[in-house]
Formats: C-alpha cells, structure tokens, sequence
C-alpha cells in the first residue's frame, strides 16, 4: 500500500486527536444534588475521579471508537492505494494494435490475437469504470488503434458504455506495424485533453499497450519523464506458421508468352508440410508440396524459394498462389499477381554501336531494334535505350530505362575517382540482383577500368580491384544499368555470360511493373476517365473514387490484403492486388517485454495498477459510527 497525500492525512490526525483526549481529561462541572441514599455514593465518587483534569484515563468504549473514527478519516484524507486490477481516477489511454501479426490464431480457443486484445481493453474498462459513485474518482480513459497509423476509436470520456462501444468496433488490418504515431498522438492528449487548445490541461495519462510485441519502431524511443507505460502481451511466443516473403511473375524476354512464377516462403517455428496451389483466373495451373527447410541457427526463421513454370499465357491473368496448411496466421496464406498482357520487346540504340553490341541485341529477338543517330533523335515509347557514354557527354538521361555502355552518366549518385584506367578483373558480384542472374564472369578481363564508386542507393553489379564496374540504380523516373567500361576493350562480348547480361539486362529494364505492386498501407494510385468517378471494390469494401482533370485518382492507405478491382464507365475493369510479403510483420513470436531504447517494460498479465480504497474507509468509518452510537443510547 502506498498514499497519494500522505501528508494531509498525518496533519489531520495531528489536529484532531489531541484535542479529543484533553476532552476527555477534562473535568465535568456538575451542579449539588441532594441524593436519597448512599447507596450511589460510591458511583458518584467514581464518574468524580473520571472526569477530574488530569487524572488517570479510564478505559471507555466511546473513547475508542472516536480515536477508530478520526483515524480513518485521516487515513482516507491520505489516499491510500493498493496493487490492483487499476485505478478508478485516473487518466489512461489504451493502446491497441491491430497490424498484421495480431491476425493470428495462435491460441487454444481459435480466437485471433485481436479479440483477446480486445477483451483485455474491456476488462481494463470495467476495472477503471466500473465501481459506481462511491468508488469512482470520475477518472478518464481514451482508446487509440494503431497499426500503419493510428486512429482515435475514443477521446476521453469517463463512459464505460461509449468506451466499450469503441473497442467492440476496432477492426484488424493487414498494415505494419507502426507504434511511433500512437505514442506521439497519445502524448499529445496525455497533456491536453482538448487539441485545439495549446494549454496543457492536465499531468501525463497512463498508457496502457495491448499487443503481441512485435513493434520494431519502439526500440529508438525513450519514455519521457513522468510517463508511465504498461504492456499487455497476447498471442504465443513459439507459433508455427507458414507466409509469403515473394511473390512475382516474370515473362520471358525471347518469348514474352511464357511465364514464370517467382514464390518466396518463410517458415516460422515447427510448421507441418503443406500444398501450393497456383490458380490462373480461378483454374488449377500447378500444385507442389512444400516442406520446411533446415534454417540458420541465428535466424527465428527458415527461408524457401521456389519457381512455377514456365507457363504459356497470351493475355493478362489473375494470379492466386495460396498455401493449403493449417497453421497459426491463416491471413498470410494467399498472395495475388495482376500480369498484364505480354509486351513485345522494342529498343531503342543510340550510334554508334558496335557490330558486336548489336549482335548481342538481335539475339533477344526483339520486336523491333531502331537506331537514331544523335541524342536529339531520342524518342520515348521504347522498352528500354542504349547509349554509349560518347553520345551522352555531360548531360543527364531522359527518364525512362536505359543501358549505357562505357562510363556512366551524372545523376545516377557514381562518381569517378581520378581519370586514370587500369587493368581490372572481376573481383565480386551482386549474384542475388536479377541483371546478375547466371551471369558468368570468371573469364572476363578489361584492358582499360575506370575507378568508380557508387554513392548509396546504386548497387554495384561488379566489383573490380579498383572500385565498380558495373551498376543498377533506379533515380526518380528512370531505371538504369551502367556499364563503367568499354565492353569492345574486353573479351567479355567473346563470353557466353555477355549474352545473359544481356538478356537478364533487358528483362529487368523492360520489366512492367504489375499492377499488383502494393502492400498494406501504400495508396492506390489509380487512372482513370478526366472529372468522372469509379467503382472500388475489394475485401470488405466499395467505395467511389472521383478523378480529377488530369484523370488521377488514389485511395488509401490501404488495409487489408486481397484483390481489388476498379471499374469505369465504358473500360474494362482493372484489377490490383495487395500483398502480405513483410517478413518482419509476418513473423508471429509475441514478445515478453516491450523493448524501448534504455528500457524494456515487461509484461503485466492483468494491467496492474495502484486501486483507490478510500471507498472502503468511508463504509468502515459509518459502520464505526453507527457502533458509537449503538454504546451511547446504552
């Protein structure tokens, strides 16, 4: 037991015992009264002595129960609290996560993380608002879901029922999880209850966290000073469960009908054998078993990729993958693709260009191979260009995608060192980056490298004694891979891997992106018909998005996973899909402590909190009173 005002109740008890003994050690002055008998003398002569100053004070009831009573009373001025299930007067703010993870169903009863959760955030309410007028301190209690962002289901109110309202109404989402926004928005109503309003109105609340843990973006954040934090954990620390890390579709270059599925999968904990179906506009393409691999000993996690196909498909198709297992999060166990018809490949060359060079080119088959005789004879609309570094001097690339040979062009973040060139062989390579995929380059040697180095954001492709040769980047608008030298001062176009550099080249380059390219929280950015509407419709949702002039229109931060499909007047409805494919958010191990940066608050089973029992003093005080005046009518 602690005392909020231990002070009072100490100031109090001095003022007003005392005067109550020196009372009842004063003297009674009573008047003669003539008596009949004897008989009472000696009574008489007792209640004399009793009420003489300063005698010896003997024991009375009466006495006792006014020392019992004025006790309390100081005690109750005092405030007392006890560890308890929470504190009625209070102000707490409840903090419940509704990201991805909490999803899952990793507990005995079937029931998702977040309808625990939820009955935590009611069982909270009913501790704080539940005591009636003679136990409640009118305390406050606000409710805040965050996942990708936070929202304000309940500003502070001292309604249980609107309080229990708000939370029975939370919904989950498939978003990150994001805490940052819902402690700084928290904070801001911890010391100002009106926001609006820039003067603080009260001291900071009690926040209150309801959650499985996995909240990354808390690890660089202090509590500050005064602020109280507790941490209701759900959900089971070792859950075996199957999810999406990739998912993509890759059309092949020489024959842009065949397609290949790209699928990543992260296995977590003791997860059972399971079946991938693929699904091509609802019909059964392929199956496979899937197995959990051996994974490293420092990883909470096993990794398995595999690729479906190749497949023929003349026209744009809806790609499901789902995985049929039973595990903890069956959420994640579906991702979708939206691939667009195949796209003839067309490129652009700017002269000169090696007969080699060339050669390589025609050997991807393309639809079309132009080549203009200037920089200024540049025409958008292709694939992908390729310009030789004498044709581009000091200026920068158009946006676009493009493959320089020779050097590299200003704005893609490389610079050159000094302007000295040197014999090189190929020390590295960035093996896992698609331009680098079979890439052979044991043999390779240049007569004449330059010494670059990438700032960051590019990624080296090849590494030489010296610094880069080779690099992808991908500034605002454009998508590039520069080789640093000249291939004809290499025997690199003599080598087989030249030609899958450049065809993974031209891949990568004329790759479309998918209209599926989302993850819960992005926005949907959409096109559509200048000043009309259309019809968005997906998991759980319709909703009319308006276009503006320039025929743009978006809708987000998407939170739920699934398939979406919009539809316009007189255009064939466009389908978008959003995936699960965060790792970390997917990953389920619910945490024991909630890890700040300079501390790690642990996990309090019921939300433990000091409880007010000035309540119970105030009922023992008038039992005590009604006792005296049970003794005095005696």
């Amino acid at each position: 037991m602690n005392f909020l005002s231990p002070i009072a109740g100490l100031l109090l008890a001095a003022a007003v015992l005392p005067p109550l003994l020196l009372l009842w050690f004063l003297k009674l002055r009573r008047s003669r009264t003539p008596v009949s008998s004897q008989r009472l003398w000696r009574e008489a002569i007792e209640d004399m002595r009793a009420n003489a100053p300063f005698q010896r004070l003997r024991w009375r009831w009466l006495l006792v129960l006014q020392i019992v009573i004025l006790l309390l009373i100081a005690l109750a001025i005092a405030r007392p609290r006890v560890q308890g299930a929470g504190e009625s007067g209070q102000r707490t703010i409840l903090l419940i996560d509704t990201s991805g993870s909490m999803r899952a169903v990793d507990t005995t009863d079937g029931r998702s993380r977040l309808e625990h959760a939820k009955d935590i955030a009611l069982a909270r309410i009913d501790a704080l608002h539940g005591g009636g007028a003679l136990f409640s301190e009118s305390g406050e209690t606000m409710v805040l879901s965050f996942s990708g962002d936070a929202v304000v289901e309940c500003r502070f109110t001292s309604s249980a029922a609107e309080l229990r309202r708000s939370v029975e109404e939370i919904t989950p989402s498939d978003q990150s999880t994001h805490a940052v926004p819902a402690l700084r928005l928290a904070r801001a109503y911890a010391t100002n209850t009106d926001p609006e309003s820039p003067w603080p109105v009260g001291g900071p609340a009690v926040i209150e966290c309801i959650s499985d843990g996995r909240i990354p973006d808390l690890a660089d954040r202090f509590l500050e000073a005064g602020e109280s934090l507790v941490y209701h954990r759900v959900g089971s620390a070792d859950p075996a469960n199957w999810s999406f890390s990739v998912v993509a579709a890759d059309r092949d270059v020489r024959d842009p009908r065949q397609v290949r599925v790209l699928i990543g999968l992260v296995a977590e904990g003791d997860v059972p054998d399971g079946e991938l179906v693929l699904r091509v506009d609802g019909g059964v393409v392929a199956t496979r078993s899937t197995s959990a691999p051996d994974g490293a000993d420092d990883e909470p996690f096993a990794r398995l990729d595999m690729v479906l196909g190749p497949y023929t498909l003349d026209a744009g198709a809806n790609v499901e993958v789902e995985l049929l297992v039973s595990d903890a999060n069956p959420a994640d166990n579906v991702v979708w693709l939206e691939l667009p018809p195949p796209n003839p490949l067309r490129v652009q060359a700017i002269a000169p260009i090696p007969d080699l060079i060339r050669f390589g080119l025609e050997s991807l088959d393309p639809a079309s191979l132009d080549v203009v005789d200037s920089p200024e004879a540049f025409q958008p609309g292709y694939d992908f260009t390729v310009w030789p570094a004498e044709s581009f001097g000091d200026t920068v690339l158009p946006e676009g995608r493009h493959l320089v040979l020779g050097g590299v062009p200003n704005g893609l973040g490389v610079t050159q060192d000094n302007d000295q060139t040197t014999p090189a062989v190929v020390m590295a390579t960035e093996a896992l980056h698609p331009v680098m995929r079979g890439v052979g380059v044991g043999r390779l040697e240049i007569l004449n490298a330059p010494a670059w180095k990438g700032s960051r954001g590019v990624t080296e492709l090849m590494s030489g004694p010296s610094g880069g040769l080779v690099f992808a980047a991908e500034p605002v608008g454009r998508r590039v891979v520069a080789v640093g030298f000249d291939p004809m001062e290499s025997n690199w176009p003599a080598l087989p891997g030249f030609v899958a550099f450049l065809a993974n080249t031209a891949s990568w380059l004329a790759e479309v992106p998918e209209a599926n390219a989302f993850e819960p929280g992005d926005v949907l950015r959409l096109q559509g018909v200048p000043g009309t509407n259309a019809m968005l419709s997906g998991p759980n949702l319709e909703v009319e998005v308006p276009f503006d002039l320039d025929g743009r229109g978006q809708f987000g931060p998407l939170r739920t996973a699934g398939r979406y499909v919009l539809q316009s007047t007189g255009q064939r409805p466009a389908g978008y899909a959003v995936n699960r494919t965060d790792v970390e958010e997917n990953l389920l191990g619910s945490s024991e402590v909630l890890q700040l940066r300079g501390s790690a608050i642990g996990e309090e089973a019921s939300g433990s909190a000091r409880q007010s029992v000035r309540g119970w003093i105030l009922l023992i005080v008038l039992a005590v009173l009604v006792g005296e005046w049970w003794l005095w009518r005696r």
